[in-house]
């Protein structure tokens, strides 16, 4: 990592907690709104005849809990978040059937707000994801040294930055303090171990959490070979000997040529403090991200930004994530461009309307920074070939 790299990295980590210590101050007045809706739904209102009532009282509730429940997480204080949630989830299923005793809902919902008073705020959020692609570096671990250069060489002529190693152990132990890569490629058998790679990967995993995808490679072609390399965790399997058409497609899907322009996130959502802390933890990753609070400027700003990738928070309050979606999605330039919710909810039936109205991924609150980090690269190298590729049809 370059020192304007690290300089930029240092500052984005020091504004997140300058973020993070300011968003603790107003937590106290954070839950007390959210008490203070959930005290005032008329619950003993006749549903039938006064049901308007008890409609707008629960949906104030659930919008204040959705809030927290993203803001809460996006600060990693993720038991907050989760109770959150829980509020969220007994509004969802409050006419699922209607409660018999709907006071006894009320009060659940109270105790959980009570209850995050005195969770622990001293939680810090998941490691930085700021080395998650500080570099656009694909490793190759495999002990054969005269394989391993050629696949390198068919690799950086293709425009890629490859780095090999020759011990799958010295790999593990060493993996730390390297650059994260967009993609491991690992041979499987190491000497007499015949599966050195898959227990390397599955250590990583263990010590990491989330790697970046990984190829494993063999000399084995059958289903047995096949399933045990995807059981530990594989993206891609690849039979040896590998053809340099396959190696080349393998890298194109998971990996950045060098010089690739950053991929282009748009991010809508009407809470500015979770919009500020989800943009400073991807652009600490490489991306390049605007930020929109207000929906209706989602058009606009699409036109103008040209993302790789859409994110759209599935509650706000001029225009939902799923509303939004489908006005998009009648504009056929950005059938390619995936469109990502972030949702604190658990009700089924938000994740179908999502998906039938244009969607293509739910990430749910509070979720791991590397998780979010990874779809969105994942998502965007998909479409940015697709267009690619559709360029390339409509040019012959």
């Amino acid at each position: 990592m370059d020192m304007d790299t690290k300089d930029k990295s240092d500052s984005h980590r020091v504004r997140l907690d300058e973020l993070r210590e300011g968003y603790l101050e107003t937590l106290p007045e954070r839950l007390e709104k959210l008490e203070y809706f959930i005290a005032n739904i008329p619950v003993d209102s006749n549903y039938r005849e006064d049901g308007g009532n008890l409609r707008a009282g629960l949906n104030l509730a659930y919008q204040e809990a959705h809030k927290l429940a993203g803001s809460a997480g996006a600060f990693g204080l993720r038991l907050i978040s989760q109770a959150a949630a829980q509020v969220q989830d007994v509004i969802d299923k409050w006419f699922d059937p209607p409660p018999k005793d709907p006071r006894l809902k009320q009060q659940e919902m109270l105790r959980l707000v009570r209850a995050m008073s005195s969770m622990d705020t001293d939680e810090k959020p998941g490691h930085s994801p700021q080395a998650q692609h500080s570099s656009s570096t694909i490793h190759i671990v495999d002990d054969d040294e005269l394989v391993a250069e050629e696949m390198r060489l068919w690799l950086e002529e293709a425009g890629f930055d490859a780095q090999v190693f020759l011990s799958a152990s010295v790999y593990g132990d060493t993996y730390e303090i390297l650059p994260r890569p967009d993609l491991i490629i690992m041979d499987i058998v190491f000497g007499n171990e015949r599966s050195a790679g898959t227990r390397i990967i599955q250590f990583l995993k263990q010590k990491f959490g989330l790697l970046p995808p990984v190829a494993f490679l063999s000399v084995r072609d059958d289903i047995g070979a096949r399933l045990s390399a995807f059981r530990s965790g594989a993206a891609r399997y690849l039979a040896k000997p590998v053809s340099r058409t396959d190696l080349v497609e393998l890298a194109r899907e998971f990996a950045d040529r060098k010089g690739t322009p950053a991929f282009r996130v748009l991010m809508v959502d009407d809470d500015e403090t979770v919009l500020k802390v989800n943009q400073l933890i991807m652009e600490q990753a490489g991306l390049k991200v605007r930020s929109v609070s207000n929906p209706l400027e989602t058009l606009d700003a699409a036109r103008e930004f040209e993302p790789d990738v859409i994110i759209l928070d599935v509650l706000m309050p001029e225009a939902s994530g799923s509303e939004i979606a489908a006005v998009l999605r009648e504009d056929r330039h950005y059938d390619p461009v995936p469109i990502l919710f972030l949702t604190s909810a658990t009700h089924p039936d938000q994740k179908v309307i999502g998906a039938a109205l244009g969607g293509d991924d739910f990430i749910n609150k509070p979720f791991d920074p590397d998780y979010l980090i990874a779809t969105v690269f994942a998502r965007a190298r998909r479409s940015r070939r697709l267009r690619e590729l559709l360029r390339q049809s409509q040019e012959n």
